[in-house]
């Protein structure tokens, strides 16, 4: 009865280490490391590769278009 009783919690510990590492939904604090988060940064970088994936659809779709 003890080794299931054992056994039970190094499950249940497993489990949960399992579900803590699969979760991705936790946001990246980066301000302990010597940076600072900079948002401003982070969106307009987001927005740069926003545009440079519309200019490479566009470009695909005029190819696409040419043929």
């Amino acid at each position: 009865m003890r080794r299931l009783i054992g056994i039970a919690v190094i499950a249940a510990t497993a489990a949960v280490i399992a579900r803590r590492l699969t979760n991705r939904d936790d946001p990246v604090a980066a301000s302990g490391n010597g940076h600072t988060a900079d948002q401003e940064r982070v969106e307009m970088l987001r927005e740069r590769i926003g545009a440079a994936r519309r200019r490479l659809r566009d470009e695909f779709d005029s190819v696409r278009g040419s043929d």
